[in-house]
């Protein structure tokens, strides 16, 4: 009977163990759980609002552009002094696996052949863009940088990025010298509808979490764009693509106004020191 009795204490023993080690184990899993998505929720929430602050900055900006000249000029710099050999992040461009996963339409070549002889046969509609640039020489350039290889921070034919492609474009287009950084070129011209959108207009995409502008691109027509690209350097891509039209923000047009302005401003002497 003691026997029984002490066989049937363990097995209440162990029961009851079972028992406690069972809501412990759930309670622990639930922590952790809460704790990932607590953790993941603070990341969302942290680049969201770092999102959204670049914008605001970039629409305090817009406001400085359009209202002070004379400030603007003193606030955006036209380079960013970086020591040699010093390591910078990459703040423009794509993401080369994103961009390999979303940009499913390939641009059809041919079409776009076509398109340039338009220009080059002085077909098109109108033969200068709404800044005065020459679209047949515009055309031209482009072609000549295309394939060039894509190197951050780079302004020439051994390796160029984004916004150095646009800046030489103009350069030697319009003798003008455009901000370095996209960021800073999305302050330039008007507003331009998707819609709206001419031969030589400037279009800004959002590629980078920690930028909210951080590509550039010169619009063709027919939906085309070209770019110098971090998967394949300078080539020409559609605005129709997953990946581009997921990330458009937004487009601008220059004119003579802001060709003028900008030729002043690179023109003038640098300050005694």
């Amino acid at each position: 009977m003691k026997t029984i009795i002490r066989i049937l204490c363990v097995a209440v023993a162990f029961v009851a163990v079972d028992m406690w080690k069972a809501p412990a184990a759930f309670a622990v899993q639930q922590l952790k759980k809460i704790t990932h998505l607590t953790k993941k929720a603070k990341k969302k929430v942290t680049r969201r609002t770092s999102v959204r602050a670049e914008r605001l900055r970039h629409e305090a900006l817009e406001l400085l552009r359009t209202n002070s000249p004379t400030l603007w000029t003193l606030m955006v710099s036209d380079t960013v002094a970086v020591a040699p050999g010093e390591p910078v992040a990459e703040l423009e461009g794509e993401d080369p696996e994103e961009l390999a996963r979303e940009d499913d339409l390939p641009v059809d070549i041919e079409s776009f052949r076509q398109l340039w002889l338009a220009y080059m046969e002085g077909t098109a509609p109108d033969e200068l863009t709404a800044a005065g640039l020459n679209k047949r020489h515009l055309a031209e350039l482009i072609l000549e940088w295309l394939g060039t290889p894509y190197r951050f921070g780079g302004e020439n034919p051994n390796g160029i990025d984004c916004s150095g492609f646009v800046r030489q474009i103009f350069a030697e287009v319009g003798g003008i010298l455009l901000p370095r950084t996209a960021a800073q070129q999305y302050m330039l011209g008007t507003p331009v509808e998707r819609d709206q959108l001419q031969f030589g207009d400037l279009v800004f995409f959002h590629t980078r979490r920690h930028a909210w502008v951080s590509h550039v691109g010169i619009y063709l027509g027919d939906g085309l764009f070209a770019h110098a690209s971090s998967r394949g350097g300078v080539t020409i891509s559609s605005l129709q693509s997953t990946y581009y039209n997921r990330r458009y923000i937004g487009a601008r047009r220059l004119t003579a106004r802001d060709l003028e302005r900008l030729a002043t401003t690179s023109l003038a002497p640098a300050p005694a020191e």
